[in-house]
């Protein structure tokens, strides 16, 4: 149950308790299983991301491509045998500092899609690059 208590925290943002309870239902309780998750640790892009899921982090690298404008994660990456595609579909806010109007911060829905071996995961998660 190593990241069970994770995956509570991470469902708890569902108010609608069948969406709660349908979040923890792909969670498996089974110690090996998880949410997935998906970091740069610390902004250093030089350094790859990690994404973490089943119980294992896998170290992935961007692939050579244009960045998408606001959300700075968008785009492919691999490693160790995983595939990751971050595609944002829509905007759902935009927040300009009103001391520094080129400071632009996003939140952005977005689809992560995972591939391992031969199977293929979608997951909708939001980008959110507020401080």
């Amino acid at each position: 149950m190593g990241n069970r208590k994770y995956d509570e925290i991470y469902c708890s943002v569902n108010e609608d308790p069948a969406a709660y309870v349908r979040c923890l239902s792909n969670a498996s309780a089974d110690k090996d299983k998880s949410i997935p998750f998906f970091t740069d640790r610390c902004n250093a892009e030089d350094e790859g991301a990690y994404i973490s899921f089943n119980g294992q982090t896998h170290h992935v690298r961007r692939e050579a491509q244009q960045p998408h404008r606001y959300v700075r994660y968008a785009g492919t990456y691999e490693g160790n045998g995983v595939v990751v595609r971050i595609l944002p579909t829509r905007l759902i806010k935009r927040y300009v500092d009103e001391s520094d109007p080129h400071d632009v911060r996003v939140r952005y829905a977005v689809d992560v899609f995972i591939q391992y071996g031969n199977e293929t995961a979608r997951i909708a998660a939001i980008y959110d690059d507020q401080r």
